[in-house]
């Protein structure tokens, strides 16, 4: 067995156990870490996690082993991936995650998440430095983080980041609190006093992050393919009758029938939604941009142009506008996998770690709800507009068109 699949393996593992656990209990101690925490220490994180509680945000705190350096990139893709799927399940608006690996001093993985996707401070390890350079104790680390994220949840102004005074902590059973006499006395005034510039750090990359995924909390608007592509006129010139192919090969025949296909398709659509040009549902308008290039393409191969490829056009699954550098994708969806054609673009920001914009429909007719538009059940979703089988088959098998007969795959 390969080290990445044992480390596979072994992260698939912790989430069972993270999950299991979070189910009756929103404050997890990895068994390992438990018995090197001091009773302040455990008091701290509990109490931290108690005030958060009172918020009202779905929280998960989990308190782990640290892990080597090597093994970061790996973590942090596991942690956020675990936090987006915990917020997925509760159903709230807003969820708080925060993973701390705690020994010595804690390195926090902190997220706030909501339906944009979980929200990281870049370098959120810095944050819980000293002036010193040196990571805060769990017992303030836990505190400082649950309180920074709730801040940035209800919007209000975050707390000043901690300083801590990185002398000898003295007997090693003692933890930060006992060793700095910080129990006896104010710890707000004694350890909280420094300037709130990495905690508005925070609140601003959380909002820039908000901003960047504020497609999901609204309906595609643009680009509109209608003006840009001037589709009410290209239709008209596409249901013109299909010259007859220059090489009447078996081939150019079963190209010409798949024109005709087009053709049909694009008249079903556009009796069964006559107001696909005006309409809040986009996805009409991209449906029938789809049929128009297909239609183009098919014309030009009819003719026998040298500017008509082999392939017919393919067009991205989240955002079908996109039509540059079309390759197939493996693209994780709940569980499962999907094999899906998609541009450059959208290949990059996943594999950096975001989330492409995707095409916003409404949930059903005359709902308000944006939802991805593969997240219904219609022809467009059936299709994937392409992806799965061409526009023009799914169209005709759902409008029922009784002179359809659908052949699949790509001319």
């Amino acid at each position: 067995m390969t080290d990445s699949t044992t480390e596979t393996t072994l992260l698939k593992r912790l989430s069972s156990a993270l999950r299991d656990a979070w189910q009756s209990d929103p404050l997890y101690i990895d068994p390992i870490i438990a018995p090197g925490l001091t009773d302040s220490q455990k008091a701290a994180v509990e109490h931290a996690s108690e005030q958060a509680e009172q918020s009202g945000i779905a929280q998960y705190i989990a308190i782990m082993p640290p892990l080597p350096n090597s093994e970061e990139a790996a973590w942090s893709r596991f942690s956020s991936d675990l936090a987006y799927s915990m917020h997925r399940d509760n159903g709230e608006e807003q969820t708080i995650v925060l993973f701390s690996q705690a020994d010595d001093a804690a390195r926090s993985y902190a997220y706030l998440v909501d339906a944009n996707g979980p929200a990281i401070p870049p370098g959120s390890d810095f944050l819980a430095r000293s002036t010193s350079g040196d990571f805060l104790p769990v017992e303030l680390a836990v505190p400082y983080q649950l309180q920074i994220l709730i801040a940035a949840a209800n919007g209000t102004e975050p707390p000043a980041p901690p300083d801590f005074d990185t002398r000898d902590a003295g007997d090693p059973s003692e933890d930060y609190i006992e060793a700095t006499g910080l129990d006896n006395g104010n710890p707000d005034v004694l350890v909280f006093s420094a300037t709130a510039v990495a905690a508005l750090g925070l609140s601003v990359w959380v909002l820039r992050r908000r901003a960047k995924y504020s497609w999901r909390n609204s309906l595609t608007t643009k680009p509109d393919p209608v003006r840009s592509q001037q589709l009410r006129e290209r239709v008209v010139n596409a249901l013109e009758p299909l010259p007859e192919p220059d090489d009447p090969t078996e081939e150019m025949w079963v190209l010409y029938d798949r024109g005709r296909r087009v053709q049909q398709a694009l008249r079903a659509l556009i009796e069964a939604h006559p107001d696909w040009a005006d309409s809040v549902d986009f996805a009409h308008r991209f449906g029938v941009e789809n049929l128009l290039s297909t239609h183009k393409w098919v014309r030009a191969r009819l003719r026998g142009s040298s500017k008509a490829g082999p392939e017919a056009p393919r067009f991205c699954f989240l955002f079908p506008h996109h039509r540059n550098k079309i390759e197939q994708f493996a693209l994780k969806q709940q569980g499962t996998t999907l094999t899906v054609d998609m541009c450059d673009h959208c290949r990059r920001e996943i594999n950096d770690g975001h989330e492409p914009e995707c095409l916003m429909v409404p949930k059903r007719p005359g709902s308000k709800k944006p939802v991805p538009y593969y997240q219904r059940s219609d022809m467009y979703a059936l299709s994937g507009f392409g992806s799965f089988q061409p526009l023009e088959d799914a169209v005709l098998e759902s409008l029922g068109s009784a002179s359809a007969s659908a052949t699949g795959g790509r001319g």
